[in-house]
């Protein structure tokens, strides 16, 4: 037996819905969701796998019924309770408990409550009202969505499922554990729907029809039953089954599965397993991982075994998906493959291949001002891990978000404030792009406001973040290795020189880090600088001097901290933080610097420019971000500002990107004053 490090998603069934019986029933609850990366555990031993069966809606004979509760999902002693059943109205009992509770309907019932135990994640159900249904719980798993009891001649609003949790397990970002949305009560033909938790996995209300389920295989709540204007009563939905996946380095081990057929895909080192099937399973590891080589031929006469490990055995124990074999001519010393003359060689690791693609993009689109069903922009080429929006016509913020701390988690560069959660803006990390939706809500966090044109700039980084214990601190780290970018997630502990790992194969050369509980600069380390000095990405002053990273530069698996009560910029005790890091990948990207000589100059970067981010480091001036689709003229000359909210400003007299990096035409302070120095961070 020996140690292996696994990923695991395990999420219980969702409750179905209630069914209508002259009022309007409660949607179903949610599966708890169960996440935790880098969990050992032992080959050579059966680990049980069980997948819940999903609950049933509600059917409308006699008074009505109760949905029934989801069926606990479990890998191992990780058990992820079942989704809470929705309520029919008009008859005692309240909404079921589970992993996130059914909802209610006011006023005979009371929605049900979470089970969910650490590290489970789950909510309450919504409770019913006169005047709206609740909303069940947004984040952490979805509670229920709550029925409204409604009376003729009032707006019946039903509530919203609770929003499921986003995740990219399996390298396809799928949201998870959403409730299910309210029935209404709509005999007046006065009526808001009901629906089901983020990304539409949730089941939804319908006036017309019996409530929909529970997306497939995501562990979430059906809707609940609407009493339509016809007077005609429908069924809740069914809830989802639950699900679980299981991910690991492939080289690391090899399985057989026992029971079900589970689907297995590689995401790029990864192994991922996903169990689907409402039946008892076990998977037992290996030490017998898959391997891949180049499939070149090596004639091997010289009877040893020159430092390589040769496998031996019968066909069916040999790593399966080996390419290159070696020719034994003299049978020296040597382990026969299965009784042939040919010897299966197992890979050693091998360097980083070089990106097939940029890890970056750009799209520009117009809001469309829908709070309800919003829009998919697509595109993209890739499912991005950070998304940076700016209206290019107004002066909404610089908006940020990242796939580790999920679609409902805001920051913007150009404010020191800490984490912003608002809701229902981005729906979700999409294979070719993302999904928004409008929020009337007056601020200045707006990405799809009716008729106003956006940028999104887009990074792809490694999908679901990984464990890693490189440094003194712990982090969670979704590394591109191949595109030199990654995002980092770590706690402070208010210790001077720590080290966080990031997840690459080289030395970042930009790394910046934000505090996402208190109000504190975007601390930003540029190699050409050093780091004894930082520049602010919030802030337009020029290199400031304090030891923001203990006056230490990055390595190739780890960057450094401090602490200070007056900073707490990049460390302190309880507080998360988020870094982005990169690192040049010659033809892909570029982090730079160069003197300005207040004439026209030109600065190589190897590629032609598809984004250009620059920085005056000498003296105080904005940074500016150059892209290649916001000008149809020339689409390189408007310029946004990391740093403020002001709306594009056009330098066409001033800068423009060549066959090989960009022109600084003029003086300018921002970008080209004479003696001045700048950092850039360019990308193909």
């Amino acid at each position: 037996m020996a140690n292996l490090n696994i990923d695991y998603l395990v999420v219980g069934a969702g409750g179905g819905g209630g069914s209508a019986n002259g009022a309007s029933g409660s949607g179903g609850g949610a599966g708890e969701y169960l996440y935790q990366t880098g969990q050992t555990i032992l080959t050579g031993i059966a680990y049980t796998v069980d997948v819940g069966i999903n609950g049933v809606g509600g059917a409308t004979a006699g008074n009505g019924q109760n949905g029934t509760s989801g069926v606990d999902s479990s890998f191992n002693n990780y058990i992820a309770r079942g989704g809470g059943f929705g309520v029919v109205p008009n008859l005692p009992g309240n909404g079921g408990d589970g992993g996130s509770g059914g909802g209610a309907n006011y006023p005979t019932n009371s929605p049900g409550s979470s089970t969910a135990v650490s590290p489970g994640l789950g909510n309450s159900g919504g409770a019913g009202s006169t005047v709206g249904g609740g909303a069940g719980a947004y984040g952490s798993g979805g509670g229920g969505g709550a029925a409204q009891a409604g009376f003729p001649g009032t707006t019946s609003v039903a509530g919203n499922g609770g929003d499921g949790i986003y995740n990219s397990i399996t390298g396809t970002s799928t949201a998870y554990a959403a409730g299910g949305g309210g029935g209404i009560f709509a005999p007046s033909g006065q009526y808001t729907f009901g629906i089901g938790g983020s990304g539409g996995t949730g089941g939804s209300s319908s006036i017309t029809n019996n409530a929909s389920d529970g997306a497939p295989s995501t562990g979430s709540g059906g809707g609940g039953g609407s009493y339509s204007t016809s007077t005609v009563p429908y069924n809740g939905g069914n809830g989802s089954q639950g699900i679980v996946i299981l991910r690991w380095l492939t080289t690391d081990a090899g399985y057989t599965v026992s029971g079900a057929n589970p689907t297995e895909t590689i995401d790029g080192a990864y192994t991922v397993l996903s169990f689907t099937a409402v039946v008892t399973s076990t998977i037992t590891f290996n030490s017998t991982p898959k391997t891949k080589i180049s499939s070149a031929l090596v004639d091997f006469n010289s009877g040893t075994e020159d430092g390589l490990k040769l496998p031996s055995g019968d066909d069916a124990n040999q790593p399966t998906g080996v390419q290159g074999m070696i020719r034994n001519n003299t049978n020296s010393g040597m382990s026969s493959y299965n009784g042939s003359e040919w010897i299966s060689l197992k890979a050693t690791e091998s360097p980083v291949p070089p990106p097939s693609e940029s890890p970056y993009n750009n799209v520009l689109y117009t809001g469309s001002g829908d709070t309800t069903n919003g829009q998919s922009i697509t595109g993209i080429g890739f499912q991005p891990d950070l998304l940076w929006f700016k209206s290019t016509g107004t002066t909404y913020y610089n908006v940020l978000y990242d796939s580790i701390r999920g679609t409902n988690a805001a920051i913007s560069s150009n404010l020191t404030n800490s984490t912003y959660s608002n809701y229902n803006r981005l729906q979700s990390f999409d294979n070719d792009g993302f999904t928004i939706k409008a929020n009337n809500t007056a601020d200045l966090w707006k990405i799809d406001r009716s008729g106003q044109p956006f940028v999104a700039w887009c990074f792809k980084a490694g999908g679901a973040a990984v464990a890693n214990t490189d440094g003194n601190i712990a982090s969670q780290v979704s590394a591109n290795v191949a595109g030199g970018f990654s995002i980092v997630s770590y706690i402070g502990n208010s210790s001077f020189g720590q080290t966080v790992g990031h997840g690459l194969n080289a030395q970042p050369q930009m790394v910046i880090y934000k505090n996402l509980d208190n109000p504190r600069n975007w601390r930003t380390y540029v190699e050409p600088i050093g780091a004894t000095k930082y520049l602010n990405l919030d802030e337009n002053t020029g290199e400031g001097t304090y030891g923001s990273f203990d006056n230490t530069s990055p390595t190739s698996t780890v960057f450094s901290t401090t602490n200070s009560v007056a900073d707490r910029a990049t460390n302190y005790n309880g507080d998360d933080f988020i870094a982005y890091c990169f690192h040049s990948v010659t033809g892909f990207s570029k982090i730079g610097s160069y003197t300005g000589t207040g004439a026209n100059m030109t600065v190589d970067v190897g590629f032609e420019p598809a984004f250009v981010m620059i920085k005056n480091t000498s003296s105080s001036a904005s940074w500016h971000i150059f892209d290649n689709k916001r000008t149809t003229a020339n689409p390189s000359t408007e310029a946004l500002f990391p740093n403020e909210s002001l709306a594009a400003a056009d330098y066409n007299t001033v800068f423009v990107f060549t066959s090989t990096g960009f022109n600084n035409k003029v003086t300018s302070t921002s970008l080209n004053n004479n003696g001045s120095n700048y950092i850039y961070l360019a990308f193909a």
